[in-house]
């Protein structure tokens, strides 16, 4: 599959990308899939939905305000032109994002993508060591952080300019960004323009970044969120995983507004202060860990659990007693899945009077999924082997040799075990 024409100035992500003979097979038979060569994810999420619904519907809340589409859209324009006016980032430039689930963290992703930048994703709980190691990968030219969260990465920085949120000074992103028209003109990127450099999790050493492309962020939301989840424009979602994993990025941000529903986005919780949240503020699609689920029946928690209208897991193994503990409790079942950075999102699961407990489902529409032997030999059924999958989307190594190890014969090799 030939690359378009890139809109990015700077090329560093089309340089770094691994040979095409080392990319697995990518999958657009879904109808779903059928993505234009020009596309910026940031128009398609955000702008086209103001266009299609007006700027006054609910997007994100916290427990204290509400932001319609009409004001992220205004406060990511915003900060758009803070980066490009103020930092003279251009297309292909990578910005750095240091912060905590909250509604400005948001605003900055959407600015960069407007931007037709490349977002960095980093989780708030590295410390300086690991970051500068991150930082020395993906060459970032600017980064952005919660105030909170700013002196590791401050130390791990070195020359880059840190753009701080959430203090009183004028050189403070909130002023910066007050000072700006709340309009901008999207860069016109190309499908297949790398939007999201994103670490995978529990990586020592060298740090390995997952490159995806501005189709590959809708992807995942026109497979498990449509197909799966199943949400609707009216659903308010809300969970624990960080915009920083691509888990959270997808269930928390991505899934909500493909379809223009809203999300409250918590900032820190316990499990019990969460399951209060869901009664609250009447939260229908919860994402969050078998662990989360587990201590809310343990707090007695089940009626909050029973008003949530979709129940996901993902991010670790679901044990099958925790998901017949939250059925017999509460008549919900838990969507399980199993996702991974390389793919960006969850490409096995299954909802509704499809869920087997203790089995983790069937290939998500659009995915397709085998066992294989260590040879890459199909087993039979009933046999244990490595699970290979292929789809819409899939590993791109930032210029990593692990590209061979992860990618076989076209298939992604996550280093699971199976059964089928």
């Amino acid at each position: 599959m030939a690359l378009t024409a890139t809109a990015h100035v700077d090329t560093f992500c089309r340089d770094n990308l691994p040979p095409e003979s080392q990319w697995p097979e990518f999958l657009f038979e879904l109808p779903d899939l059928q993505y234009p060569e020009r596309l910026n994810c940031a128009t398609a999420l955000l702008d086209d939905t103001v266009a299609a619904l007006g700027p006054t519907r609910p997007c994100l809340r916290s427990q204290t305000e509400t932001w319609t589409y009409g004001d992220l859209l205004r406060h990511s324009n915003q900060i758009a032109r803070v980066l490009t006016e103020d930092f003279g980032v251009v297309p292909g430039n990578r910005v750095l994002l240091r912060g905590s689930n909250n509604m400005w963290m948001v605003a900055c992703w959407f600015a960069v993508v407007k931007a037709g930048a490349v977002v960095v994703t980093t989780m708030p709980l590295l410390r300086a060591p690991e970051l500068r190691k991150l930082i020395a990968i993906t060459t970032p030219t600017v980064a952005i952080t919660d105030s909170a969260l700013a002196e590791e990465l401050l130390e791990a920085a070195g020359t880059i300019p840190v753009i701080t949120c959430g203090t009183n000074e004028s050189t403070d992103l909130h002023a910066r960004a007050s000072s700006k028209p709340g309009t901008f003109e999207n860069v016109d990127t190309a499908a297949d323009d790398v939007v999201l450099l994103a670490p995978t999790s529990g990586t020592t050493g060298v740090p390995k970044a997952t490159m995806h492309f501005h189709r590959d962020v809708l992807a995942n939301a026109d497979t498990f969120s449509k197909y799966i989840v199943k949400p609707t424009a009216d659903d308010i979602f809300t969970g624990t995983p960080p915009l920083a994993f691509t888990f959270g990025l997808g269930g928390l941000v991505i899934f909500p507004m493909r379809v223009g529903a809203s999300t409250l986005l918590i900032e820190r919780a316990t499990p019990s202060e969460l399951a209060d949240a869901l009664l609250e503020h009447h939260i229908s699609v919860l994402f969050t860990a078998p662990t989360a689920y587990r201590a809310m029946l343990r707090a007695g928690k089940d009626q909050a659990l029973q008003s949530v209208r979709r129940l996901v897991s993902a991010g670790e193994h679901l044990p099958e007693s925790v998901w017949r503990d939250v059925k017999e409790r509460t008549g919900k079942s838990i969507i399980d899945g199993i996702g991974g950075t390389e793919m960006l999102h969850v490409f096995i699961s299954a909802s509704d009077d499809d869920i087997r407990p203790g089995s983790t489902g069937r290939a998500v529409p659009g995915f397709r999924a085998e066992i294989h032997d260590i040879d890459g030999t199909p087993v039979p059924d009933g046999t244990a082997g490595l699970l290979a999958v292929k789809g819409p989307t899939g590993c791109r190594y930032l210029a990593d040799p692990r590209q061979t190890s992860y990618v076989r014969d076209g298939w992604n090799m996550t280093g699971d075990r199976y059964i089928r």
